[in-house]
Formats: C-alpha cells, structure tokens, sequence
C-alpha cells in the first residue's frame, strides 16, 4: 500500500471521527456552538447510521413508518438507466451547507458514504448519490448552499422457488417464463449434477406434458468475483448441459433453445448472498416461434 494511499485513508478517517465528535457534542452542548447548532434538535434528531456533514444546519425532517423511495442506479451494460424502487421505515433530512463549504459538498459525500460502512451504489456529479448498507438506502440530492438524505430501511424480498411441475406450468401461463432454482453444476466443468438436481425431473414432466411448447433453456449468473466473460462462458456451458439432459431423457432437441445470458439480465442488486442466488439461474421461456 502506498504512502499515499495510508494518507488518504488517515484524513478521511480523521474527518469521519471529527464529523461525529461534533455532533456528539453539539448534542450535549447546544448553547455552545452559536449558529452550526442544529436549532431543531429535539424534532430533528441525528440520522445516526449516517452523520451529517461539519459546517452544516438541519433544515427540516419528515418520517414514516412505510414509504417508497426511487434509488436511481448505473446504468445496465447496454448503456440504460436503472433504478430500483424501495419500501420499508423513511427518514428525511435536510441540511443547509456553508457557504464556504458548498464547492467541497459533495466530495465530502461521496467520501463520508464508505466511512460510515456504505457502498456507493450510483453517483452523478453534481447532483445525486445512491448508498446502501445491507437493508438500509440512502438517496442525497444536493443544490448550491443545501443537500437532504432521503434513507429507507427495507427488508429482504421474499421469493419461493417452483418445486413441481404444476408450478412451472402456473408460471408459463401467466407470465411465459419461469425462473428455475435448485439446478447444481459442478465448478469444475459445470457438468450437470443430476442427483442433486431433483427439479429436473419437474422440467421435464411439464415439457412431456405440454409437447407444443418450443421453450430458451436461459442460464444467468452473476458472480461477485471474476469478469462478465466467464459468466458468459459458465451460462453457456449450463444453458447447454440442460438441454443435452432434456434431450437424453426424451424431448426433441428441435424444441429446446439453449441462451447464456451471464450477468446481463440480473433481476436484484448483487450485493447480499440471497441476491447473488436469486441472478443464479435458469430460466424456461416461451419461445418466438
């Protein structure tokens, strides 16, 4: 690690711990910091997961047992906006910034987020920062002398993986496709582990019993480490051993549709275990025929 980098690191840990002990003090000293006090500390109390910035004034605040707040998001790898919507217990603030402090603002935002345990999750220079810390997201908007922090505690979203054959068929009707979990590869080669693969035998009974249907074997991943190409590589080789077990147990090979897709579909953030399993899968569809 460079002198550099252990510099950097000091002065931004030097100010995260000073933006603290100010606001620990000024709670405990209120006549003693003249107009950097926050006047309405008793309506407006400290966010605490996330300080606010030295030199700064608390203008308002609102909150909520329940409300949605639109995180925007980078954009996909074709170059499209994306955001994600969450729901949970909503907490507001906003802070007037100095007028000494406003070219500096949003740097030092962008900073404080990883100090006090957030990924950035998006940033837009001037104007817009999303972070997240495990269920929490904060959304800062910030404009000339003044920033607010919009921060949502949501819960993890709750998914039922399909188990039968009449689930798939379910899913198909309504929705054309199906997300199927619970397929094992080995890591080696990511040959397919029929044994532990009990869902298989689901796919295949609604395949059997619906012999019309021309279905895309899709295979997604999204791996926390490595490079999207070997995602791309390991869908491909999953996408395909599917079908090779589809058609070695009876299904025409003119029906099936092997696609790797990678990690260019994701359905959630990638960011927490449950995430990571949810990308992972295959997906049965209807094919254009």
């Amino acid at each position: 690690m460079s002198v550099r980098t252990l510099l950097l690191r000091l002065i931004f840990g030097l100010s995260f711990f000073l933006q603290l002990s100010i606001a620990c003090w000024a709670q405990q000293n209120p006549d003693a910091v003249g107009n950097n006090a926050d006047q309405g500390a008793a309506d407006c109390p400290p966010l605490g997961v996330f300080p606010q910035l030295v030199m700064t004034k608390v203008q308002s605040c609102q909150r909520a047992d329940s409300a949605e707040v639109t995180m925007p998001l980078k954009p996909d790898a074709n170059g499209v906006a994306r955001e994600k919507r969450i729901r949970g217990a909503y907490e507001y603030r906003e802070y007037r910034i100095s007028q000494s402090n406003e070219d500096s603002a949003f740097d030092n935002l962008v900073n404080l987020l990883p100090m006090a345990g957030f990924q950035v999750k998006y940033v837009l220079k001037p104007s817009t920062i999303t972070g997240r810390k495990d269920n929490i997201w904060i959304l800062i908007r910030i404009s000339g002398d003044s920033y607010n922090v919009s921060m949502v505690r949501g819960s993890e979203e709750l998914w039922t993986p399909v188990t039968s054959a009449e689930a798939i068929s379910l899913a198909m009707m309504a929705h054309g496709s199906v997300d199927v979990y619970g397929i094992q590869f080995s890591p080696e080669n990511q040959a397919l582990q029929e044994k532990q693969s009990e869902i298989l035998g689901e796919i295949l009974k609604y395949l059997k019993q619906n012999a019309n249907f021309t279905v895309t074997i899709e295979s997604h991943r999204a791996s926390q480490e490595g490079s999207p190409e070997l995602d791309m590589e390991v869908t491909r080789k999953r996408a395909n051993a599917v079908v090779a077990w589809l058609v070695a147990h009876g299904i025409s090979r003119v029906r099936l549709r092997p696609k790797p897709c990678g990690r260019t579909q994701p359905l959630t953030e990638n960011d927490t275990t449950i995430e990571v399993m949810r990308n992972d899968r295959i997906v049965l569809a209807k094919a254009n025929t």
